[in-house]
């Protein structure tokens, strides 16, 4: 094998990376990288090996560990011709690196030269060897192909797994099983992305000065002897090392393998055992009960990836082209951004980077929420039962322009600016969430075979929910041509909800800074980020929280009950607005035969705050306000930061060791910004959270952040909701507590402090009061609202209360029973539960959102400051519009509670009577009063079991719902703690 060039540079002969599956890509690139077979074509290369920052205390405070280059010849064409024009494809960089810092290995070949001056051959052989096995040779690989995205370029990692497969050059090749890590090889890489878009040419660094036979030197950087074997008195800081003083860096973040063995090591079993409390309420009967063999799982995380497009950057990209920069660093040597540190070692503390926080939020992880897929299989059988199973994939396709917003979009998009691509933009099938890029021949056959080849790209987009690009993207709702002159809200109503938003242009986000760094961007994907105050606007954030939806089986001549006929055409043509606008703008007509039924809000969440004072001036808080929180605080209390300070970028700025060829300064120095928002995105689905988080192999999510190294992102989330429901959502209070002839009166009172209903979002969410009254000794002696292990309210005979399931009607009664809204309670059997129902045409509970006919009850207590439509109050807010009044009755109170002015006024207070047995004395008794949210309650779950059955998505929630792991966690048993007061007699 030749150590140097001897005679003229021959090109590489390989495949492009776009002409092959990745995993058959890998097999032929990396082999031939893993053998040094470049060696052998007489590519130029670096003058010697090179360090990439400073190395100092037995530490590399450099991007890379030592390197040193091989160029293609198109490189070398290039770099000589002035790094003008575009490097031709076929075009690669070979960065070999070994274990820091260069020193060794200089002077190591410096001595094997002078023991064999006259046989370069045995230096080669030698110097390889010591590379392989002293310095653990592994490489970073850049191969120029235009075809892949807008940047050109494959980045590889390429490493052996062990000292067996170094012996045979076997190097790692991905196989995308768990424990799921970043592939070793992707076109677009963001987290290489991260520094060569800081390049001022093609995305790379490289310099004439650095390479063989050409004028100059490289960057020289300060390495100590601390690295050499020498006594320990003629070391820095008498031989102690970095780590040693600062208890600081334990791997280096680059190297592949130990990223790979981080993740590995971060692993963790998913739950086998299912829960007896859990299956005594579900029994998992029907089909429903799978084992994990016949399990529905999702693709890795790491599979959802789609670049920036060669010559015209596409609207949605996954995230993966963003966490590079916006993943934040963990940790010295490469700094502290967007991240809080409890420990010493690189990773310990939590990562609050945008991409980390939004990972594990419910929007992050709204494209793979097997909730959701379970309710949309419920949809399908309800209306194929109905008789309309062809309105599946229309509704089907209606709801993932918000969960799988991107794919949808996207498709949509692509299908009508190119119709020749034989695209179908009217159906977002709910399989496309199962499909990714082919990884070989045989997949990619298979796929084409099945007819989704084609689909591939948009099923990686779909799984990352609400990504970076959806919301960056979102433009204000715009009044069409021929409609009434709305005002801003009105305008928003008719145009902007229900997941329909216009968008910016594709090679623009919008973001809230005016004075950002642009190039990196424009280099990376094609992308400029400009400043658009609607990024901050809380109606950016209504496209996908107001859902206008149709219910399927209500008479479609006459209005929905509660309803004029005035305010029903407004909603329905707030429906027919959005077909205009999709046909008009992307030729698509999917939701058109929707609108031929009355339509109703299904959820208010935006237009809940914008009917209370939190969207008023002098008292308003934003949506981004309370959901991007500016500080930090932990659980415990033991860090607690008021406002966050950082850098909202990590690139090869002016805080990293210098390279050739980088843009000017001014243009990568990232400023610190003092008023930093992070994209936590939690309100208290702790249930979702919890549960990829325990089952993250078989939802396809890692379990460690591939930037910071932190393992604690989910637990991050929850704990957020936890700090969230603690302090920001309720109050509640003991008013008074007295006794009269063994009878206690307790007087107890819910204030809500959120901007919109408690609880709001989809109408299943319920939250109730448990009011239990305990002896001296602890245990309970009267109850109401207590709960068994699996969340189900009990009654005094510890068995599930007939009210629970919503499916128990009385002998002679038309309607099963329930628990209405209480102004005072004096049974067990009786619970204050804060909720909306609805009933189908049939007046039978549901939970399908397209079968609300009725609703004999709905008393989510309203935010501060609500009006009702009709009041002066209501008028001097709003106006006269018609509009809003019909949309903003969504947001008032139904049944009892329509006439509770507290539950209107947003602090609901109510009494218990309470009969004490009659050896018990009132003197020593404790009354405790705690207000439980259930994000996902029993009658929910037992509704999705029964309905879909034998449905994968169905059957995927129920194993992992019957082997969720509540306790020890903020479900316990099923429910989460919002507040608790508790008093005795005085």
């Amino acid at each position: 094998m030749a150590d140097s060039t001897t005679y003229e540079s021959q090109s590489a002969n390989l495949p492009l990376p776009s002409t092959l599956p990745l995993i058959d890509y890998e097999n032929v690139l990396f082999p031939w990288i893993a053998n040094r077979e470049y060696v052998g074509l007489g590519w130029k290369r670096d003058k010697s090996w090179r360090d990439t920052g400073p190395f100092v205390f037995n530490m590399s405070f450099g991007i890379h560990p030592a390197v040193r280059m091989y160029y293609s010849p198109e490189i070398i064409v290039w770099l000589e011709g002035g790094r003008t024009g575009e490097i031709e494809d076929g075009a690669i960089v070979i960065k070999e690196m070994v274990n820091p810092p260069s020193a060794m290995y200089n002077e190591y070949r410096a001595g094997l030269v002078e023991q064999y001056p006259n046989d370069p051959a045995k230096v080669a052989e030698e110097m390889s060897n010591y590379a392989y096995d002293t310095g653990g040779l592994n490489w970073t690989v850049m191969v120029k192909d235009s075809a892949l995205s807008h940047g050109g370029w494959f980045f590889a990692s390429v490493y052996f797994a062990d000292k067996d497969d170094m012996k045979a050059r076997k190097p790692a090749i991905d196989t995308f099983e768990a424990p799921y890590s970043p592939p070793l090889g992707a076109g677009g890489d963001g987290m290489c992305m991260r520094c060569h878009a800081s390049a001022a040419e093609e995305l790379i660094f490289s310099a004439l000065e650095n390479i063989e036979g050409y004028p100059g030197e490289p960057v020289i950087f300060r390495v100590d002897e601390s690295w050499r074997d020498l006594p320990k008195a003629q070391k820095p800081a008498f031989g102690a090392s970095l780590e040693d003083m600062i208890k600081s860096y334990v791997n280096d973040a680059h190297d592949p393998a130990a990223m790979r063995a981080a993740h590995v090591a971060a692993a963790k079993a998913s739950p086998v055992d299912q829960n007896k409390d859990f299956t005594d309420m579900f029994p998992g009967t029907g089909g429903v009960d799978i084992t994990r063999a016949n399990l529905q799982t999702l693709p890795s995380e790491w599979l959802d990836h789609v670049p920036a497009r060669p010559n015209d950057t596409q609207h949605f990209l996954t995230s993966d082209n963003c966490l590079g920069c916006h993943g934040g660093l963990g940790g010295a040597p490469s700094g502290v951004t967007m991240f809080i540190k409890d420990g010493s070692e690189y990773g310990d503390g939590y990562n609050i980077s945008e991409y980390g926080e939004w990972r594990w939020s419910p929007m992050g992880l709204a494209g793979r929420d097997p909730i959701f897929f379970a309710q949309l299989e419920s949809e399908f059988a309800l209306l194929e039962q109905a008789g309309v199973g062809d309105l599946s994939e229309n509704l089907g396709t209606t709801c993932l322009s918000c969960h799988g917003a991107m794919g949808q979009r996207q498709l949509e998009i692509d299908a009508h600016a190119n119709p020749d691509l034989g695209l179908d933009g009217n159906a977002f099938k709910v399989e496309y969430t199962l499909l990714h890029d082919p990884l070989t021949v045989a997949e990619k056959e298979q796929q084409v075979a099945d007819g989704t080849y084609p689909y591939h790209q948009y099923g990686n987009l779909a799984r990352e929910g609400i990504s970076c690009a959806v919301c960056h993207h979102i433009a204000p709702p715009e009044q069409a041509a021929g409609q009434p002159d709305y005002n801003k809200l009105d305008t928003y109503l008719m145009n902007g909800t229900t997941g329909v938003f216009r968008t910016t242009a594709a090679d623009e986000l919008i973001g809230p800074f005016s004075d950002v760094r642009e190039k990196p961007m424009q280099n990376a994907m094609g992308i400029t980020p400009m400043y658009d105050d609607y990024i901050k606007d809380s109606e950016m954030c209504g496209a996908c929280h107001t859902i206008n939806l149709p219910n399927v089986d209500a008479a479609t001549d006459e209005p929905l009950p509660g309803f004029t006929p005035a305010e029903q055409a407004i909603l329905n043509q707030a429906a027919k607005n959005a077909v205009d606008f999709l046909n008009e703008e992307f030729g698509v007509t999917y939701r058109e035969p929707l609108v031929q039924f009355q339509h109703s809000v299904e959820q208010a969440t935006f237009i809940e705050w914008q009917n209370s004072q939190f969207a008023d001036a002098g008292t308003a808080q934003s949506c981004q306000d309370c959901h991007m929180k500016s500080n930090f605080e932990t659980l415990d209390g033991t860090i607690k930061i008021d406002s966050l300070t950082t850098q909202i970028a990590t690139i090869q700025d002016t805080n990293l060791p210098e390279v050739p060829n980088a843009l000017p300064q001014d243009e990568i120095d990232v400023p610190f910004r003092d008023d930093y928002k992070r994209h936590n995105f939690v309100g208290l689905n702790a249930f979702m959270v919890e549960m990829l988080s325990q089952f993250d192999e078989e939802m396809g999510l890692g379990p460690k952040d591939p930037m910071t190294y932190a393992t604690n992102g989910a637990e991050l989330s929850i704990e957020t909701m936890a700090l969230q429901a603690r302090d920001e959502t309720a109050d509640v209070v003991i008013e008074s507590l007295t006794e009269a002839d063994g009878t206690l009166e307790v007087v107890v009172s819910v204030d809500n402090k959120t901007g919109h209903r408690l609880p709001s979002g989809v109408g299943f969410r319920r939250a109730f009061l448990e009011v239990n009254v305990t002896d001296a000794s602890g245990a309970s002696v009267w109850c109401s609202g207590c709960t068994n292990g699996a969340g189900v309210i009990i009654g005094p005979d510890m068995q599930p209360l007939p009210t629970e399931f919503l499916d128990v009607v009385p002998e002679g009664a038309t309607e099963a029973l329930y628990q209405p809204h209480y102004d005072v309670i004096d049974d067990q059997t009786q619970v204050q539960i804060y909720e909306e129902l609805t009933q189908n045409a049939k007046k039978e509970f549901t939970t399908s959102f397209v079968h609300r006919v009725h609703h004999p009850k709905d008393n989510r207590l309203l935010p501060w400051g609500a009006a009702e439509p009709g009041t002066p109050e209501f008028v001097e807010r709003f106006g006269d519009s018609a509009v809003t009044a019909a949309f903003m009755k969504a947001t008032m109170p139904e049944g009892r509670a329509e006439h509770d002015a507290g539950v209107k006024a947003g602090k609901d207070k109510l009494t218990y009577q309470i009969n004490l047995p009659p050896d018990v004395d009132p003197a020593s008794v404790t009354v405790s009063a705690t207000l439980y949210s259930q994000a996902i309650p029993p009658y929910y779950l037992k509704q999705r079991f029964e309905t879909a059955p034998n449905g994968p998505a169905t059957q995927r929630l129920y194993y992992l719902a019957s082997r969720l792991q509540t306790e020890g966690t903020l479900i316990e048993n099923w429910k989460l703690k919002i507040q608790e007061d508790s008093a005795q007699l005085q």
